[in-house]
């Protein structure tokens, strides 16, 4: 029995059908993801460790500036204990006092001017002509000096002598006897402090500034772009109050007026009363540290992109191409071409080498055992023919044996019944001389065996000398002999009585003998004659006869359902199970 080849799973990515390489990529994919997780954490705890470091180095940026600053002042301490020793300046005026104090402060351009001042408060020498005179005696860093203090630094304020921002450092002038005649001062320059932080500042959007306690920046004219760089002022004076006890600076992050974000650091200077801050755009800083960390993080993807990649192209050329060409030699073998071989596998890895010589193997296994079994399939052939034609001689030879007492019988109604007996028993050798003369003997074509049946018939004396044309209307349907056995008793049945009832009163007649294709499951046989038909009450009470009981017997045999009905003669119709069998292929029905 010929079986149709089962179509192979459609190939999906995902499921029980999917293939290899979506496996391996899987299998792949799964395997990169705990060092890919890894290179993610590590690339964002580098980032992390990368900020606080930048906000350590800007931090250390403002408190350098401050320290600076500290050492700036300590060595304007050194300056004025020195001036305060000097013979010139304790005399507290003349050319001599302001020709040291010049010298003193010669060069050093942090220095705005220098000046002594008197136990009363005014300022007797400065290293500058006074337009005016000038006292003292109000400001709180003359009163510490006078007070006890060995040094001073003031809060920042407008210079009296000079008419500028600033700080004043200041000593005792010591008198005779170790106390305070005076002051000797310095005075810092607000311009110039915010020029060297300024100078200090790398790049045109960094923010560099001095700030009093409340926030203000420290400048006689503050510009608008330095005022934009820098923060909100409640901003400035929330972290200004959080870091009033604090020597160290620090770093935080806020929005500059001008939209931008930035990194600032404070650093408090002179005891908190002035304070440095620094800010830089976080972009820029932070630009560089999240390219690293977006390459640390692409990374692992790339790698991944890699490896699938690796995996993919590999397995199609090592494995895939192979499975793909032992998979079209399978089909080959499938199909009967025993005869191909996968020569191609020797260019392939080892394991698919030794599949392929397997395959080649198997092929050869299946071409031997193919032909033992043919040679056994057509000897059994051989044989089952030889029993289909001895069958019909044997049945040949009884019909002989029937016509000799035929001839001797005078009995009418025997000779009828020796008649009917020769039909059936010719059926029978008609299918059987149509099964060995036929290249399959699994097939019978059932217009040729309904064409020598019916001529069989017509020899057989079932007319009794009447014209009785008998026709068959028939497709080429190819059946097996599970079919033909019982079909063709059964149109004998049916034929045999139209020739008994049809045409009793009558000298000739026509019987037709019609098969079509119901559906592609089942055919329909009708035997139709143009006799005198029959009274239907009389067939439903009278259903006892031999020819009645055969049909219904061989109908039982085709599974089939059976109509007779009164149509201008006897029509005999039967429908029955029979799939389209197409020629060389064996069916068998149930």
């Amino acid at each position: 029995m010929k079986t149709s080849k089962p179509s192979a799973a459609a190939r999906r990515w995902f499921g029980r059908n999917a293939g290899l390489r979506p496996r391996l990529v899987l299998i792949v994919g799964i395997a990169m993801l705990a060092p890919g997780a890894l290179a993610v954490l590590q690339a964002i705890n580098s980032f992390n460790n990368s900020m606080r470091t930048l906000e350590q180095s800007l931090a250390q940026a403002a408190q350098l500036s401050a320290t600076e600053e500290v050492g700036m002042i300590a060595a304007s301490r050194e300056i004025l204990t020195s001036l305060a020793q000097h013979p010139d300046v304790q005399a507290g005026s003349g050319i001599a006092c302001r020709r040291a104090l010049q010298r003193a402060i010669g060069g050093l351009n942090q220095y705005e001017g220098a000046a002594v001042v008197n136990a009363a408060g005014e300022m007797t020498c400065t290293s500058a002509p006074l337009r005016k005179p000038v006292r003292v005696d109000d400001r709180d860093w003359f009163r510490d000096v006078t007070g006890g203090a060995e040094f001073t630094v003031s809060d920042l304020l407008v210079n009296r002598w000079l008419d500028k921002w600033g700080i004043v450092t200041a000593v005792p002038l010591p008198d005779a006897n170790d106390g305070a005649n005076g002051a000797v001062a310095l005075f810092i320059n607000l311009d110039w402090l915010t020029g060297r932080y300024k100078k200090a500042a790398p790049g045109d959007d960094t923010a560099l500034a001095l700030l009093d306690s409340k926030g203000e920046v420290l400048s006689d004219a503050p510009s608008s772009s330095l005022q934009s760089r820098l923060p909100a002022r409640d901003v400035i004076a929330t972290h200004l109050n959080k870091r009033t006890t604090e020597v160290q600076a620090r770093a935080f992050r806020a929005r500059a007026v001008d939209g931008t974000w930035r990194l600032y650091a404070i650093s408090p200077l002179l005891e908190g009363r002035i304070f440095v801050i620094l800010g830089t755009p976080v972009l820029t800083a932070v630009g560089p540290l999240a390219l690293q960390v977006a390459w640390g993080v692409l990374t692992p993807f790339l790698m991944w992109a890699l490896a699938i990649a690796v995996v993919w192209f590999g397995i199609e050329h090592l494995v895939v191409r192979w499975i793909t060409y032992l998979e079209r030699i399978t089909s080959a073998y499938a199909s009967g071409r025993h005869g191909v071989r996968p020569e191609r596998v020797s260019a392939a890895p080892a394991e698919i080498r030794s599949l392929g010589e397997t395959f080649s193997r198997m092929a050869d296994l299946i071409s031997s055992r193919e032909s033992e079994l043919r040679d056994s399939l057509a000897q059994k052939e051989l044989l089952v023919r030889e029993i289909h034609h001895r069958v019909k001689n044997n049945l040949q030879l009884v019909m002989s044996l029937l016509n000799l007492h035929a001839r001797r019988i005078r009995d009418p109604r025997a000779e009828e019944a020796f008649a009917e007996a020769r039909s059936r028993i010719n059926a029978l050798a008609t299918l059987h001389r149509r099964l060995y003369e036929s290249e399959s003997l699994q097939e019978i074509d059932l217009h040729w065996f309904l064409e020598d049946l019916c001529a069989e018939l017509r020899r057989g004396g079932l007319s009794r000398g009447r014209n009785v044309e008998l026709v068959v209307e028939s497709p080429s349907e190819v059946i097996g002999p599970e079919l033909a056995v019982p079909l063709g008793l059964l149109v004998t049945e049916a034929i045999t009585n139209a020739y008994k009832h049809a045409f009793a009163d009558r000298t000739h007649g026509r019987i037709t003998v019609q098969v079509e294709r119901d559906s592609p499951e089942y055919l329909l046989i009708r035997i139709r004659d143009d006799g005198s038909g029959f009274d239907p009450e009389n067939l439903s009470t009278d259903s006892t006869g031999l020819g009645r009981s055969l049909i219904d017997a061989f109908v039982r045999q085709l599974h089939g359902e059976l109509e007779i009905k009164s149509d201008n003669g006897t029509v005999v119709e039967v429908r029955f199970p029979a799939p389209v069998q197409l020629r060389g292929e064996v069916k068998r029905t149930a």
